[in-house]
């Protein structure tokens, strides 16, 4: 019955954070045309007025909504030059420890997100030239950040299940080698 829940669980979170990703994926094109348009626009003398500040906020969108589905496809750059040498219980164990300096270092970041956006709302900051609120891009990153949060926690679970053998590893370690 855990197994199933968790399950259910993981299947969740990669379709919310894949949904998410996609809305990060929107905002990247919203920059590309608003940056394009404001280019065009400066040859003829008349730029898009605020144009940075809004690149500047789907930017911070774009990083967070795509961070939580990066981590869920284990996608993020990683530097495994001797770990492959290991067995795959001692990767496993290794996977394990990074797993929890990340997950804390993550944790901090949320934490440190929601602070900031309620401050951004207690203090009612805007942007300085359209005057959007700040406040709702802060929530939605910090909301975007748990996503990454249980991500890393599944990711340990699984690295945890091979270290103590209760999970078959066969699976777990995969070669980037061509040809093996």
């Amino acid at each position: 019955m855990a197994e199933r829940s968790r399950d259910t669980f993981e299947h969740f979170n990669e379709r919310a954070t894949l949904w998410l990703a996609r809305v990060g994926s929107v905002g990247l094109a919203t920059m590309m045309f608003l940056t394009l348009f404001d280019v065009i626009g400066r040859a003829f003398d008349h730029p898009i007025t605020g144009s940075v500040e809004v690149t500047e906020l789907i930017m911070g969108l774009m990083i967070y909504l795509g961070v939580g589905y990066t981590t869920f496809l284990r996608g993020h750059i990683r530097v495994d030059i001797l770990i492959t040498n290991f067995s795959p219980r001692i990767q496993a164990i290794l996977d394990s420890l990074t797993g929890l300096v990340a997950l804390a270092i993550t944790i901090l970041i949320s934490w440190h997100l929601f602070r900031q956006a309620s401050a951004r709302l207690a203090h009612n900051e805007t942007t300085q030239i359209w005057e959007i609120d700040l406040w709702p891009f802060g929530f939605v990153m910090a909301a975007a950040s748990i996503l990454m949060v249980t991500a890393i926690i599944f990711h340990i679970l699984i690295s945890l299940r091979v270290a103590t053998g209760r999970r078959d590893p066969s699976d777990y370690v995969k070669s980037t080698v061509p040809g093996e």
